[in-house]
């Protein structure tokens, strides 16, 4: 009685590791991946989506990597997006920096009452 469940058992566990398939990405994929990510990100932090799939994603060392950058008005948003092969996200980095007459990386809200930003970006 116990061989026919541990046999049906095997055959269920055989067939749900066959269906996870690592089938690596293009570069098209990568880079529409990316920038839907780096937008994701932006827009929880921000609430902006500025990237645009101008740059493709490069293929280093096993991994994608996807560097896109957006200015609007005297921000300028920049993203790191890293995946592997088959397009499993490793990190997903965006930044907002203001213009260049005043380099000073801008600090999302995290709640806490404390004003981070400059002042001329505070409301």
């Amino acid at each position: 009685m116990k061989t026919p469940l541990i046999a049906i058992s095997a055959l269920l566990l055989a067939g749900c590791e066959s269906s996870t398939v690592n089938i690596p990405l293009t570069a098209d994929q990568a880079t529409i991946l990316s920038v839907q990510l780096a937008n994701e990100k932006a827009n929880s932090l921000y609430h902006r989506q500025p990237f645009e799939s101008k740059q493709p994603a490069q293929f280093e060392n096993g991994r994608w990597i996807w560097i896109g950058s957006q200015g609007v008005g005297i921000l300028d948003y920049q993203a790191t997006v890293e995946l592997a092969a088959n397009g499993s996200t490793n990190s997903v980095d965006v930044r907002l920096t203001d213009d260049a007459l005043h380099p000073q990386m801008v600090v999302p809200d995290d709640g806490s009452g404390k004003k981070s930003l400059p002042p001329y970006f505070q409301k």
